[in-house]
């Protein structure tokens, strides 16, 4: 069963993601121990729902599948943020979130291999995934929220607030 695996981000300051991708479902972990959180999502044609996270920060995955593009929240009402993607079966494209955290996605999928940037070319991080025999959306999608992630539980001194 195909595995969705790698880092977003560098060494130092990225993170490890592992998932696996079977009837309908996609389990696995991003982070380490102490930032890490669970991916664990359904998914079918229509939708992919789930949860992504850890005890203290879980954020609600509610997208909508149309063909080529996903489309939907993460996390909650209020502080949530929306997400679009794309893919053509090679490269994967779209924003997560609005103006200020928001990030964009610039992936290619190539020979069972995810690799591109998320967040531009300053700020961003670079994607390595892993994804034999996978859908190019959803390894997308796993890299996204892997960066998602850690941008919400980023406690260090990048760490900004809007009113």
């Amino acid at each position: 069963m195909p595995i969705i695996s790698g880092r977003v981000g560098g060494i130092i300051c990225g993170f490890s993601v592992s998932c696996t991708v079977a009837g309908g479902t996609i389990v696995g972990r991003s982070g380490g121990l102490l930032r890490g959180g669970n991916i664990d999502l359904r998914y079918d044609d229509a939708e992919i729902v789930g949860r992504l996270g850890g005890l203290v920060i879980g954020k609600d995955v509610v997208l909508q599948r149309q063909g080529n593009s996903l489309r939907g929240r993460l996390g909650g009402v209020v502080d949530g943020k929306n997400l679009f993607l794309e893919t053509d079966g090679r490269k994967v494209w779209g924003r997560v979130g609005g103006d200020f955290i928001g990030f964009s996605a610039d992936l290619q999928y190539e020979q069972g291999y995810l690799k591109g940037r998320l967040g531009g070319e300053v700020l961003g991080h670079d994607v390595n995934l892993e994804a034999p025999e996978s859908d190019p959306l959803l390894a997308g999608l796993i890299a996204c929220l892997t960066y998602y992630y850690y941008k919400v539980t980023d406690t260090g001194h990048n760490h900004h607030h809007h009113n």
